[in-house]
């Protein structure tokens, strides 16, 4: 539900400006940190051409507590606030605002924020949020594509689930019933295209890959009915990915994601087993792989490189924290773990600097300008199914600090 609050979250508009702020200089190795106070999910639907209505869900509760002694009363208090850019390199804010979030009874929860964004034109564009708890003068940031570019495109789509509440992932879980709010209210029937990929780990850095065209020919096809601009309920049983679209003309649509019961995280032995193959060898990954009891023999591999049970739990807890992580981060068709970016995340760690622009990701390891700093650039790889989805370049030069970096986790 949108919350609309009189006397308990006052929310006040504050101001709209426009200036000067090139989001490709700023570091924003902050979309990779789960140190942060909180984060603020985001989503958008485009209500018509020229406006989308993005959701912002503000988690109250992670807000630090003041107290007024004039009032003699505790409180809450934060701003979030965005503004639109064309792109990553572009320096002019097209549009920007401002929302003061006051709870004075410290009896709201969660609330989701609505903020209303006017296009420029159509196209795509770049919206940076940002929630600032004025109590601990912190700020979380969160960017969001907008796109009005294409009839039927992603923004055409409101997820939901089935008690009508916004949903802000599109990585759902087979008992996760849902259904869709459109933009076309006129539309009569939501086709649906389901595939069903199995697709290779992430190899390392300095080892080039060979190149693939993704096959768009579906497995599947078949279409859900819609009723005064909301499909049917729909359940997700199979593991894939289902796109959806109101228009088969082009191939645009949103894409829903199904991975293993229990993602992101971590809940099975062969979710255990497989991310190893990053810092095992070959034959090291066959033993265990084909042990009688697998998850023993991953416990003894943890035992064996640690040299203690207090610190094999130490290591255990740390790789496949940062295995959540990358799925976190980095799914998309593709669980985040396997991505790119999920075996550097996964091996390195959470990057010290990001600049991310236009079709380009770069990650940081060190001091910028030091010779043993380790410098990653991701290319961002255009398909319907995900904004989400980039490419490392590789090099060999990458190969003696990789094999540094794996001897690491096993010292």
């Amino acid at each position: 539900m949108i919350t609309r609050i009189k006397l308990i979250l006052a929310v006040f508009l504050l101001s709209s400006c426009s200036g000067l702020n090139k989001l490709s200089l700023y570091n924003l190795s902050g979309q990779y940190d789960n140190t942060l106070f909180t984060e603020i999910p985001s989503t958008y639907f485009n209500t018509q051409d020229e406006e989308a209505a993005v959701y912002v869900s503000v988690f109250m509760n992670d807000l630090v507590v003041g107290h007024d002694e004039e009032l003699a009363r505790d409180y809450r208090k934060g701003i979030l606030s965005y503004q639109l850019f064309d792109n990553y390199e572009s320096k002019q804010i097209l549009a920007s605002d401002s929302i003061l979030i006051l709870d004075s009874n410290l009896t709201v929860l969660d609330t989701i924020m609505e903020i209303r964004v006017q296009y420029p034109g159509r196209g795509k564009y770049i919206l940076k949020l940002e929630l600032t708890d004025l109590n601990r003068i912190d700020v979380v940031r969160e960017f969001l594509v907008l796109d009005n570019s294409q009839p039927s495109g992603s923004g055409d789509f409101l997820i939901k689930n089935d008690l009508d509440k916004i949903m802000f992932t599109n990585v759902l879980g087979r008992n996760e019933p849902f259904f869709f709010q459109l933009a076309d209210s006129l539309a009569e029937r939501v086709f649906v295209r389901y595939y069903n990929r199995d697709f290779p780990l992430a190899l390392p850095p300095f080892l080039e890959e060979t190149e693939t065209n993704f096959d768009y020919n579906a497995d599947s096809v078949f279409s859900i009915g819609v009723r005064d601009g909301m499909t049917d309920e729909i359940d997700l049983q199979k593991q894939g990915f289902y796109h959806y679209q109101t228009d088969t003309n082009d191939r645009g649509g949103f894409t829903v994601f199904r991975f293993v019961d229990g993602f992101p995280n971590v809940v099975t032995t062969d979710q255990m087993l497989q991310p190893l193959r990053y810092i095992t060898t070959s034959s090291e990954f066959s033993e265990m792989e084909e042990a009688i009891d697998v998850k023993l023999a991953i416990d003894n591999f943890w035992l064996s490189i640690s040299g203690n049970p207090a610190r094999a739990r130490a290591m255990i807890q740390k790789y496949y924290g940062r295995v959540v992580d990358a799925n976190r981060y980095f799914t998309s068709y593709i669980e985040g773990w396997k991505t790119d970016r999920g075996i550097i995340y996964i091996v390195y760690g959470p990057p010290r600097i990001v600049y991310r622009g236009k079709g380009v990701e770069e990650w940081l390891y060190g001091e910028k300008g030091n010779k043993n700093s380790i410098r990653l650039r991701f290319v961002k790889v255009i398909n319907p199914f995900t904004e989400n989805d980039y490419s490392l370049i590789k090099s060999p030069a990458y190969k003696e600090k990789w094999y540094n970096m794996v001897n690491n986790w096993r010292r």
